[in-house]
This record gives C-alpha cells, structure tokens and sequence, in this order.
C-alpha cells in the first residue's frame, strides 16, 4: 500500500521555523528505557561485527551473501528495536499514536546502511577511503532510519527541530560509524587477531554510541508545537510488554546470531580438518622426499608416494596392487622379507639400515622403517613403510670423522688418530721378535721462521713436511701432534732389542734425509733442522699410549736440548732424570713454603783485605739427601716458575740481614749483595715488592746491591733501565754479573745505572794458566774505569790471582782464597768479632 501524500511530506524535517519562538514544547525521558536502547544496540552491534568477522573467513559467495543479508538484517532490526523503545522513552504532554506502515518501512534505511557497511568492511584491503565510506553508509542509514521513524508519529501538534541540532545528530551518527569502522580495522591487525575481542566490543561501543548518540540529539532537536491552545493533559500510556517484547526480541535475535556464527566456525573447522585429512593428506605424502608406501596384510601396496615411484624406477600404476616383496626397493630385499615378516607379525614394526637400491641399479645407505597401522572401528590392518636416504648423513659423518682424526693444514692423522692406532697396535695379538718404534719430530727454530717471515711461510713449510712425510712409505704411519711436532710410527721383526734398535735408526735416518733437504717456501730457501726423539719397543712391555708419548717426548727434549740434528733414543735415565726433577720440583716447593732454605754468604774484601760486605748464595739443605746444590736446583726452579717465591724468600731474608746488621755499630757499614732472576726483574711489581720489603725490614737500600745478568738486559732492555732508574734513586746499587760472557752488555753499558762489573770466574782461574785470560781481564777493568764503575772480581782462588788482578787495577776481590760461603749467622758472628778485635 502506498504512503500518503501527507506522510511523503512529513519525512521531510520542519526547519524553516524557530521552535522557540512559536512557544514549542519537548518531552521527557526515562533513564531505564534509555539504558535498555543502548544494550540493545550494542548487542546488535557485537553480533554484527561477529559475522562480519564470518564472512572474511567463508570462501563461498552464496555463504556470503546469506550471511551479510542476516547480519544486516539484525543489524537494522537492532538500530529500529533502539529506536522504538528509544521513542516510548520520550514522554509528551499529549497523546502520540505512530504510523504502522511508515513505522516498519523505517527499518530499510537501517538494513540497507547496515549492509553497505558490512560488505565493505568484509574486503580484505580496508583502505581509509574504504573505511570513511563504511562509516558514512552506516551514520546515514541510522539518521534515515530515525527521522522515518520520527514522520511516522501522529499527535495534535506540529513537529519541528532545531538546525543546528538535527545537523549535531546526523554528524554524531556519521563521525561514530567512521570511528568505529577504524576501530574495527584493529581486530584485523596481528596485534588485534590476539585481543580481538577487546577491540570488538569497543567498535561495538562505537557503533552503539552512533545510533542513540544520533537518537537522542534528535530528540533534543525535536520542539512540537500544539495545535490547540489549551490541550488536555494526557499522559502516554507506555506499552511495557511490547517494548520488552521488542528489545528482548531483538536481543535474542542477536544472541541467535552469536549461536548460528559458532556453529558455522565449528563446521568451517570440521570441514578444513576433513578437507586436510582427505586431500590435502595425500598430496603432504606425495611432497615427501623420503619413500613412503601403504600395504595390507597381504603385502599388497595400496599407497605410494611419488618418491618411492622414483626410487623402484616403477610407476603408480605398476605399484597399485603389486606384491610388496616382489619390488626390489633394497640389495638384499629377499634375504630381508623373512625377517621383517616375523618381526611386523611379533611386534608390529620393524627399523633398520639396508642397502637399498635406485632405479638405475645403484647403491645407497637408507633407513626403512615399516610400522602396522590399527583402524577404529575395523579389522582391517595395514601397513606403512619409510624409505629415507641416509647418502647426505652417511657422507656427513664420514666429513666429521675426517675432521676429528685429520690435521686440516697437512692431511695427516691427528694426535687422536695417532693413539687410537697406538692402542690398536697394543691390543693386537703380539708376535715373537716383533718390535716397534714411536718417534717424535720437531722443527728446530719454527718460532723463529713464523716471527720473521710470516705464519703463512710457516703453514707453508708445514704442508711440505707433511707431504714429504706421507711418502714416507707404507710402513710408517705419520701423523701431526700440534703446532710444529710430528710423530713416526712402524713395526719390525729383529731378532733382539739392539738390532731393532738398528734398523729403528736407520729408518729415521732415511726419512729425516728427505725431511732436512732444503724446502722452497715462496722462493726462499730454507733448510730445515729437525729434532728428533725415539723410543723402540716391544708391545708387551709397554701399559699404556700415555706410556709411549711419554718416552718418547723425553727422548725429544733431549735432541732439542743438544740441537746437534742426531735423533736421540730413549734411556732409562731420561726417565729417572725426570722423576727426580718432579719430586725435587715438589719438594722445593714444600722447602720454599716451609723456609727450610737459608743464606750463605761469601765475602766480598778490597785490597787491604778487609771485608767490604758479602753475595747472599742460597743454600737447601735436604732432610735425606744432605746439601743441594744451587746448580741443580735454580734451574729447575727457572722452569717451573719457583724461582719466583724462591727471589722473594732471598729478597725478604737479605733484607731482614741489612736491617739487623743496622743495630751493631760493627757491621752497620757492610754491604750485602742479593741476586735477582731474569723473570723476577721482570714482574710488573718488582720495584714495589722491593720498597715494601726494605720498608718492612728496615733496610737501609743504600747498603743493598742487586745484581743482574746479562740475558735480562737482551730480553727487555728499555723495562729495565726504567726499573733500575726507580730503584737507584732510593740508593739501590746494582752490579752486572758474569760480565764478558754475554752477547750485548756493550750495547747498552753506557745507558744502564750500574755501579759494579763483576769479571766472570772464567776468567779469573785462568788469569796465571791462559795468555789470553789476562788481557781480557785488563779490558774490562779499564773499559769499568772508563765508565766509572766498581770492578769486582769472582772466584779468586790464589794469591797470584789476587796479585794479578791487584797489578791491572782490580781491588775488590771474591772467593774461596778469602773465604768460602758462610751461613748468615756464622758470617755475622765472624765479622763482628773481626771488627771487635780491630778495634
């Protein structure tokens, strides 16, 4: 039925008018009705935007189409159900009936607004021309929906509004679609598909706010005007049970909505797993790249991938319904059949490596893995083999254990591979008159090379050797140990240990030939000098690899000590040797920790003969072996590092003698003389153990002389004189001992602080015995005086000695002709009583 022509009319808003001044009136509203509106509108929103989120994840158009129609649909019912009970909210002085027809025609724009918005936020690129759109379509629909519903009223007065708020209502409606269209965007962002249902419910909000935001500005911009001057007061009746009727229609009609959206999701979800496990499951089979095939119990294939098919060299057709034992997927696929059969009948599965076989007739490692496969609700058994390729795995461990037993620079076998095959050769069954020889190699002078020409120099040579050592023969099995050190194994019959011992010689002797000849290292020459140490055994007589290494490696170091390029041999001694120098390295320490050591001293006299002051020597006295000599036990101390709390022990306890001797008027004047290692001068710290130690002591520092070696001068020159400087300006004297000797004292004589030379004892013994020893002796006294420098001369042993070294200019004199090394308090007690007498 058409709408008449006064109700066309009526659609249009009365603006031309001021409401106020023709004495309008506005109505009222009842706050629970308000709130009911709004949750109606928001549970309509929510559900909307429910299936807007549906629909971007159906695939099918007719789905689509269904579902935005719906969802428009209660969209549109949802903005009308807010707007009537919105509209019996609002109470009047007058009676107001309402247009049936024009009433339910007012849910189209709502729809159709609705369903614009929808479809256009469904699209997968939500531009901001697309979003505003959206929005725009939505506040347009609710304001139409609205000002429809308010033409439909009929009551006794005219309807007017007010410009400025009918234009706030229709922006409010429009600005609100837009925001909650840009609201709804952020569900779609990855950071909104995590909290999406908190970004939901607020562009629900907003949708909601937009509908009686946009109502209730309408309202306000509403003045009706009575056509009757007086007319009665007559109260609206509300119709309660149609508004709850309405709203909880269209409450539920939402809720329904949020009930048919979880179930479509649950049957999108059924038919992708169905879709998975059907389809999509064979083709993940066939992308497979290991060999995967399906057969029953009657080894029929059933199933293959094309991997498999690839494998055989057969095809699906081919494959289907053939016996499985009939294909030969392996080398030894028949002698195998029997016993998987048993295995699969027993357990259900069976793995293992097998030899399988391609297409073309070659070999490859794989992995076959066949499992029996259960089906619910059936009898039915089949069963599902894998056929991996274990080429890339088999060739990767082969690369690995290369690497482990290999030297990457040489090629050679590694120190590893060398006592994996010693420990071998061990364990094997001994044969009589069979011997063995181990040989350790070491370049003479390889630091040397790297420093100076380069480590690629270096490396180079190394890779010569290398060579040159894997054409050593078959008989010799050569290998890398570390660095610059190479090892020499072989086996021999001889009859007795000297004669292996023999051809072990003889052998060596012909590879080092090859090895020492001269080597073109990036055209340089160089001939290279080799170490070597030897041991020749018999297998049962050695326990262990450790055993041998050990041997040997002794034997090396005394070819490295002796650089005479003769390989040496190993002997017992070497082992005794080195027993004995680890239980005096021990029991050193235990003496150092303890202070079982003490001071000699041997007095230093002029030539008068008086004593002048005294060299502090340390002396060991051993429980059960008696007196140490110092020769046997610096060194040792020098290699294993002692040496440093060793020259602290001497620096505390000569100084603890300096500052005693200060107290007796009778010895307050001698000097005492404290010898100082190359790697003690050398700590970071010297000079500050020194002063910490005269300060502790009360030391007098101008009665104490340090005396210093040549080698410390050629090792750090400039370290040295910035020590000595720091120490001299306390008073500190230093003495240079065991002058001549050395290589370079010339160089740096005139810059060091020294105050003394001391002329090496080998050249005082032969001052009467040697020609050459006297004018020796004569230069460096005269290059002394020169320099201003003291002269003392050690190991006078005569009176000639003395008379000689007297006539060239030397007075201050050391030795056993003036005393030998005394213990500090018997030194003490000697000169005090000396004093005592002279006095």
């Amino acid at each position: 039925m058409p709408l008449p022509h006064s109700d066309l009319l009526m659609i249009l808003p009365n603006l031309l008018m001021d409401p106020q001044a023709l004495s309008a009136l506005q109505g009222k509203h009842e706050v629970p009705l308000v709130i009911l509106s709004w949750l109606v509108a928001l549970a309509a929103s929510y559900a909307s935007l429910e299936i807007i989120r549906l629909v971007g994840s159906t695939s099918s158009s007719l789905w689509r189409r269904t579902w935005l129609t719906a969802g428009a649909s209660v969209m549109g019912a949802g903005v009308w159900s807010m707007h009537f009970v919105g509209m019996h909210a609002y109470r009047l002085d007058f009676h107001v009936s309402h247009s049936q027809l024009l009433t339910l025609l007012s849910i189209l724009p709502a729809i159709i607004g609705s369903l614009v918005a929808m479809t256009l936020l469904c699209r997968e690129q939500l531009r901001h021309r697309t979003l505003i759109t959206a929005g725009t379509s939505l506040g347009l629909g609710i304001g139409v929906m609205h000002y429809s519903g308010m033409a439909a009223m009929r009551m006794p007065a005219t309807l007017y509004y007010a410009l400025d708020l009918f234009l706030a209502s229709l922006v409010v409606a429009v600005g609100l679609g837009v925001l909650s269209a840009y609201a709804y965007r952020l569900c779609r962002l990855e950071n909104g598909k995590a909290h999406y249902q908190r970004y939901a419910f607020v562009s629900a909000l907003c949708i909601s706010l937009a509908v009686s935001g946009m109502h209730y500005v309408a309202m306000q911009a509403a003045w009706f005007v009575p056509l009757e001057v007086n007319l009665p007061h007559a109260h609206i009746m509300a119709s309660h049970w149609l508004i709850y009727a309405i709203s909880g229609a269209a409450v539920f009609a939402a809720l329904l909505t949020l009930l048919a959206i979880k179930i479509q999701r649950r049957l999108q979800d059924s038919e992708r797993h169905g879709y998975m496990t059907q389809r999509r499951l064979l083709e993940v089979i066939a992308a497979l790249q290991d060999g995967v095939v399906l057969f029953d119990d009657g080894a029929r294939i059933r199933l293959c991938n094309n991997a498999f098919e690839q494998l055989t060299g057969m095809t699906h057709a081919q494959l289907i319904d053939s016996d499985i034992t009939q294909v030969p997927y392996a080398k030894d696929s028949q002698a195998l059949t029997p016993t998987i059969h048993r295995a699969l009948v027993s357990q259900g599965e069976w793995s293992g490596m097998v030899t399988a076989l391609r297409s073309n007739g070659d070999e490859y490692p794989a992995w076959l893995s066949i499992s029996r496969v259960n089906y619910a609700n059936s009898k039915d058994r089949d069963y599902v083999a894998l056929l991996s390729d274990r080429t890339d795995e088999q060739n990767a461990q082969q690369r690995i254990r290369y690497l482990a037993y290999h030297d990457m620079l040489t090629g050679l076998p590694n120190r590893l591979a060398l006592q994996e095959h010693l420990t071998t050769h061990l364990k094997s069954p001994l044969k009589k008159g069979r011997y063995s020889v181990i040989a350790l190699l070491d370049i003479n002078r390889f630091k040397v090379l790297n420093d100076s020409m380069g480590q690629d120099i270096g490396d180079e040579l190394l890779r010569q050797l290398g060579s040159r050592l894997q054409q050593a023969g078959e008989q010799m099995y050569a290998a890398r140990l570390d660095g610059n050190e190479f090892a020499l194994f072989s086996s021999f019959t001889a009859t007795e240990q000297a004669a292996a011992e023999q051809l072990a010689h003889q052998h060596i002797e012909r590879v080092l030939a090859t090895l020492t000849a001269d080597y073109q290292l990036h055209g340089h020459t160089y001939p290279c000098k080799i170490n070597v140490g030897m041991l020749v055994f018999c297998p049962r007589e050695i326990d262990s690899v450790g055993q041998l290494f050990k041997r040997a490696g002794l034997a090396l170091l005394e070819a490295k000590r002796q650089r005479d390029g003769e390989p040496k041999r190993f002997c017992s001694a070497l082992e005794q040797k080195l027993e004995e120098d680890i239980t005096l390295e021990r029991e050193l320490r235990l003496a150092i920790d303890s202070s079982a050591l003490s001071l000699h001293l041997q007095a230093q006299v002029d030539g008068q003969h008086e004593v002048m002051g005294a060299e502090a020597l340390v002396r060991w006295h051993h429980p059960q072996q008696g007196m140490i000599s110092p020769g046997r036990f610096i060194p040792i101390a020098e290699q294993t590092g002692l040496i440093l709390p060793l020259g602290a022990w001497v620096l505390k306890e000569g100084c603890r003698l300096l500052g005693e001797w200060q107290h007796d008027p009778r010895l307050k004047d001698l000097k005492l003389s404290l010898n100082v290692s190359v790697r003690q001068f050398q700590q970071p710290n010297f000079v500050e153990q020194v002063i910490a130690t005269l300060d502790a002591t009360n030391a007098p520092p101008e009665r104490l002389t340090l005396e210093l070696t040549e080698s410390l001068l050629m090792s750090d020159p400039e370290g040295t004189i910035d020590k000595m400087l720091r120490l001299r300006q306390l008073g500190i004297r230093f003495a240079l001992d065991d002058f001549g000797t050395g290589y370079s004292s010339l160089a740096y004589l005139k810059s060091l602080p020294l105050d003394t030379l001391k002329i090496d004892i080998a050249f005082v013994k032969d001052l009467t015995l040697d020609m050459q020893a006297t004018p020796i002796a004569a230069t460096i006294i005269a290059l002394a005086e020169s320099l201003g420098l003291d002269v003392v001369a050690e190991g006078v042993e005569t009176a000639d000695q003395s008379t000689v070294l007297a006539r060239l200019g030397c007075h201050v004199y050391q030795g056993y002709y003036f005393g030998k090394p005394a213990p500090a308090a018997e030194f003490t007690r000697l000169n005090r009583a000396a004093s005592f007498t002279a006095s």
